[in-house]
């Protein structure tokens, strides 16, 4: 009998093992909820932690692909008769860049084209083109500035925009200073203030603001310029038509050093004929469409001859692909991109190759979005498009990159 329970006692033996079970669970609901609070801390940690490192990654590639900005000295003008101040400022390089990965020799194009400015017969008004030849592509904000020939003026086309506006020139043909005569191309000054024009019928390389259309110079005079091309050094190089060279004007000098060609009329390796258009690229070799030999040469810097990289023969397999070609531009591969009269087609030549392949273009000339008709002046931005200055159809036309 001493060893039963008694009512009393039972009850609080149960009472007690309620609450301790009681206990119990409630510990083991707060412990799960430690173990889901500390999951979803370490979730969100390495949620940032992968954020931060693909923010930091795109804005690496951002960069990698824009115009390279460096603080430099600059002058605010290429070197000329005329005074010019000097100031410290950050500056972009008018050097083109194509970015790394884009353009390559298996690169293609959309086949129709989109008309970016022109393309309304050939006429003054702004939003007409009249036998189109030099363009400059601003990789900022997409502005193309075209020489605008037969109108003896030069346009600025804003991106997507239906008129363009007048820049310089447009007074009608003439040799004052707000006047040009048959302009045959265009390019800006490194700070992007001034516009540095190939003033051809009147002999005379010339210099106007942007922000004051009344600011306007001879940068240079007596020489018949056709081309331009701009370093990043901002060093600009001119060819010289009837000279048969090519000159470079660097900042703070006031003549001209020659850079190709100047042997005389003629086609071998340090001679030129007729140079039309030029391409300055990162290292600064110079690309020059060498028109009446019908080739391409290229002239490393500080070179005393150029070498053959696209030519109109070099065999009897190739007797001719390329007939009086006008513009060129190269990719970051040394991928030479070629315009010509005698042909409605862009031809892209490779490295050491013997005959250029057609990426743009029909063999026909025409006016459809698939057509040319005397491409002139070529430029590519840094998305990899590809413009073209469709000459006998007063436009210029852009080739989106084909990227399916």
């Amino acid at each position: 009998m001493s060893n039963r329970v008694g009512p009393d006692e039972s009850v609080e033996v149960n009472s007690n093992t309620t609450r301790l079970r009681r206990l119990y669970a409630q510990f083991q609901t707060q412990k799960l909820l430690w173990i889901v609070f500390l999951v979803i801390c370490i979730d969100v940690v390495i949620s940032v932690v992968t954020i931060t490192v693909l923010m930091n990654k795109t804005e690496r590639e951002k960069i990698s692909i824009m115009n390279i900005t460096t603080p430099t000295s600059t002058s605010s003008s290429i070197p000329s008769s005329t005074t010019t101040s000097s100031s410290s400022t950050t500056t972009t390089t008018s050097e083109q860049l194509i970015p790394s990965g884009i353009i390559n020799k298996n690169t293609k194009w959309k086949k129709n084209a989109i008309t970016v400015a022109g393309g309304h017969e050939a006429g003054s008004e702004l939003n007409q083109l009249n036998e189109p030849w030099g363009i400059h592509v601003d990789n900022d904000d997409h502005s193309i500035y075209i020489a605008d020939r037969n109108n003896h003026r030069i346009v600025r086309w804003e991106f997507g925009a239906k008129n363009g506006t007048l820049v310089a020139g447009g007074n009608g043909p003439g040799n004052e200073m707000d006047q040009l005569t048959q302009p045959t191309d265009v390019v800006l000054d490194k700070e992007k203030k001034y516009l540095i024009i190939c003033d051809y019928k009147n002999r005379r390389v010339m210099k106007w603001s942007l922000q004051n259309s009344q600011d306007c110079q001879v940068l240079i005079p007596s020489i018949y310029c056709f081309g331009l091309a701009m370093d990043s050094n901002g060093d600009l190089y001119i060819s010289d038509w009837t000279e048969g060279k090519v000159t470079r004007w660097q900042q703070g000098y006031n003549e001209g050093i020659l850079v190709a060609g100047g042997n005389g009329e003629g086609n071998q390796l340090n001679q030129l004929n007729e140079p039309k258009y030029i391409f300055v690229d990162k290292d600064h070799s110079l690309y020059i469409v060498d028109d009446m030999n019908n080739r391409v040469m290229k002239w490393n810097k500080n070179a005393n001859e150029g070498s053959l990289v696209a030519p109109g023969q070099v065999s009897n397999e190739n007797l001719d692909t390329m007939v009086r070609s006008k513009g060129v531009i190269v990719d970051h591969e040394g991928n030479i991109y070629v315009s010509s009269d005698g042909s409605h087609q862009i031809t892209r030549w490779s490295p050491g190759a013997i005959e250029g392949t057609p990426v743009i273009g029909e063999k026909q000339s025409g006016s459809e979005p698939t057509q040319l008709q005397d491409p002139h002046d070529l430029s590519l931005d840094q998305q990899g498009n590809l413009y073209v200055v469709d000459r006998n159809n007063h436009r210029i036309q852009k080739f989106a990159i084909d990227r399916d």
